[in-house]
């Protein structure tokens, strides 16, 4: 065992020259997991596979296997979720445990003495506390399972199972711990070198931001720019200003104070842009939680081929959500029943108090994206045919759909019926079954899922 818990030290310090540094926020974690769990395995080396005896080198062991369980934490919070940051109470909780349960460990405090030290009320903190951001990395990841992105998902099941053969071996084979978790630091060197496929899903977000007609600003509660979609640069530009963070953006826009459901006026090169207003909050439970302001314009005289299309001033598209409007859908509906083609029907069922048009914007956003990811977003429009509901074509007829979706982050769930047009059916009657709220007798097809 000895020779294995070498060569494995060996291979955690040279798989750090894997390691890509194209996300410094995942590789930094990665670097610091390969280097601890390196040092787990050394420390059984110079201590023996069978060694439970209170010693400094069994507080090094255990200094590094919970740098080991934080480092892993810290490097899934970051592939999940972007641009996370360890907050300072849990850096300093950190910190204190961690320095607590070292020195808890050394045979000179007392607390350990005996025969063994892994009955003692310090090592079992020292399992809560490793086995604790063990697991949270885990769920963390859980939810990526599904990804789009084959690496993705054949990243999080091995280091699901390799978390599972972890804790197996530490109720087990407590020598052989060591060997499992130089498994998961080995996939986290591997993972750098795939970081495109875990912003995938963010850049797909991206791009289709920049498409949207609509000025998205992030800022926090004292009105200082955070984040900005593409046509929001643009709206700077034009006010002579370059997008950037730590921007004041009401005095930049001369605006006063962001209030919802407000409409502004903005004076900018060529003329004037009057704009709804709509706020909302990035988190509603926190207190101080950074602020989303969508600006929908309404009325523009501006005239210069720079300024961004926004989507909602082109004829036949409903303004509140960007996408096509009743004339449309009506258009859409004439078209099946005359060649006697299905569509699709998305009726909305809100679950929250927010206004029908934000609601509808929200989540025409998100069909969008899912349409982006199936690979229609050239051919695919939803048109809005009323306060509700969504009709769009069915680009493969031989393929299942969803019949129901929720969305808890957005409050509002949503029935997906495939509608046929009947052999004398006229378009009046089709548009009525299509506006009522139950499916007339078409059910909704299985999901794909």
């Amino acid at each position: 065992m000895t020779v294995a818990y070498l060569c494995v030290s060996a291979l955690l310090v040279l798989a750090i020259a894997t390691v890509r540094h194209q996300r410094p926020a995942i590789s930094v974690p990665a670097v610091v997991l390969l280097l601890s769990t390196a040092g787990w395995n050394l420390t059984r080396v110079l201590r023996g596979p069978d060694d439970s005896d209170p010693s400094t080198l069994a507080a090094l062991s255990i200094l590094s296997v919970e740098v080991s369980s934080v480092a892993f934490f810290v490097m899934c919070r970051r592939l999940v979720h972007g641009r996370w940051r360890v907050p300072a109470w849990m850096w300093i909780a950190m910190v204190w445990f961690t320095t607590l349960v070292f020195v808890g460990m050394l045979p000179a405090v007392g607390i350990t003495t005996g025969e063994v030290y892994d009955e003692s009320p310090v090592f079992v903190a020292h399992l809560a506390y490793s086995f604790g951001f063990l697991g949270g990395g885990i769920l963390v990841l859980s939810v990526r399972q599904h990804d789009q992105s084959r690496h993705v998902r054949r990243f999080v099941a091995a280091t699901e199972a390799s978390a599972l053969l972890l804790v197996t071996f530490q109720v087990v084979l407590p020598a052989l711990t060591s060997l499992a978790a130089a498994v998961i630091a080995l996939l986290a060197a591997w993972t750098t070198r795939h970081a495109g496929a875990w912003s995938r899903s963010a850049s797909r977000a991206d791009r289709l931001l920049d498409t949207i007609g609509v000025f998205i600003f992030v800022v926090d509660r004292k009105g200082v720019l955070q984040d900005w979609n593409g046509p929001a640069a643009s709206l700077l530009e034009l006010n002579g200003t370059q997008a950037r963070r730590g921007l004041d953006l009401a005095r930049t826009l001369r605006l006063p104070p962001f209030i919802d459901g407000a409409t502004v006026d903005v004076e900018i090169e060529h003329g004037t842009l009057r704009m709804a207003l709509s706020v909302h909050e990035v988190d509603p439970l926190r207190l101080n939680s950074d602020q989303v302001l969508m600006f929908r314009p309404t009325r523009s005289s501006v005239e210069s081929s720079s300024f961004p299309t926004v989507s909602g001033s082109l004829k036949g598209h409903d303004p509140a959500t960007q996408t096509l409007g009743r004339k449309a859908a009506l258009e859409l509906l004439e078209q099946a029943v005359e060649a006697g083609t299905p569509i699709l029907r998305f009726v909305a069922q809100p679950r929250s108090d927010r206004r029908p048009d934000d609601l509808m914007f929200l989540l025409a956003r998100r069909l969008e994206s899912r349409a982006h990811e199936e690979g229609w977003e050239d051919e695919y429009e939803l048109a809005r045919l009323d306060t509700w509901t969504f009709v769009g074509p069915l680009l493969e007829p031989d393929r299942a759909v969803e019949g129901h979706a929720r969305y808890d982050d957005l409050g509002i769930e949503i029935d997906l019926t495939v509608l046929r047009p009947g052999p004398q059916e006229t378009l009046a009657e089709f548009t009525r079954r299509v506006s009522a709220t139950d499916t007339g007798g078409a059910a909704p097809m299985r999901s794909r899922r």
